[in-house]
Parts: structure tokens; sequence; C-alpha cells
């Protein structure tokens, strides 16, 4: 469990903070629906055997729980930072995102930290990652129209 507290939260956090100190606003209205979302698409994965996390503890989504308030919100505010900041185009972002974070999760795969059931396969994973960072892409374009961003 201490190898998904450092690689799910302190180590993407560390990048989170540095984030922080460059565009507070973006994490502080970001990262909480990454990790809502996270939690949220975990919840459902666990429950119908789509994936576990090693270890595997008696309450699952506390395997996953680093990564849904660490790797996951810190991505999405780096999403929205470099859509933002850097005039990134939206779609190829989080096309690029999405590929990114299906290769760390599949370079877990092959290490034995993550496993898969019920013919989960790293296609549906790349899908699991375009939803949520599509969702948080569409949030942050209604809080720019609402004038919050």
């Amino acid at each position: 469990m201490l190898g998904n507290i450092f690689l799910g939260f302190v180590i993407p956090w560390i990048f989170g903070i540095w984030l922080y100190n460059k565009d507070k606003k973006t994490v502080l209205l970001i990262a909480p629906l990454g990790t809502m979302l996270a939690y949220t698409i975990n919840l459902f994965g666990f429950y119908f055997g789509f994936w576990n996390f090693k270890p595997v503890l008696k309450i699952k989504l506390l395997s996953s729980f680093p990564f849904d308030v660490g790797l996951y919100p810190v991505l999405s505010s780096y999403l929205i930072y470099f859509i933002q900041k850097e005039d990134i185009r939206p779609y190829a972002s989080i096309l690029i995102f999405s590929l990114a974070t299906t290769l760390f999760e599949y370079v877990m795969l092959v290490f034995g930290k993550v496993s898969y059931g019920q013919n989960w396969n790293t296609f549906w994973t790349f899908w699991s990652y375009v939803l949520p960072y599509f969702v948080i892409y569409r949030y942050y374009t209604a809080l720019k129209r609402l004038g919050l961003y």
C-alpha cells in the first residue's frame, strides 16, 4: 500500500503543489471534480469487477484512494492548465492526457499493481479516461461562460 501512496499521492502532489503555486484557481476549481470523477469511476469499476488495485484491501476503494485524491485530480488540473495557458487544442489535449494516463495504467498492469476482469482491457481503460477528461473540460467551459474563470 505504501507504493500506491507514493505513486498515487505523494509524487503527483509534488507536481500539484508546483501547479498550485503557478495557478491556484485551476487547482482549486478542477481538482475536486477530478477526485469526484475518479472516485465514482473506480466505485463502478470495483463493483462490476472490471479491475482491482493491488493490494486488494477489505474495502476495495481504499486501494485506489491515493490515486483518487492524488494522481487523477492533479492530472485533471494540468489538463485545464495546458488548455488555458499553453493554448493547446482542447480535444487534442484530452486525447494526449487519455493516452498518457492509459499508458501509466498499462505499466501498472504489466507490473501487477492493477488487474482486469470481466473482459476489461486497455481499450476500455482509454475510454474510461476520455470520458472524465471530457467532462472536466466541459465543466471548465461552463465556468468560463459563468465568468468564474
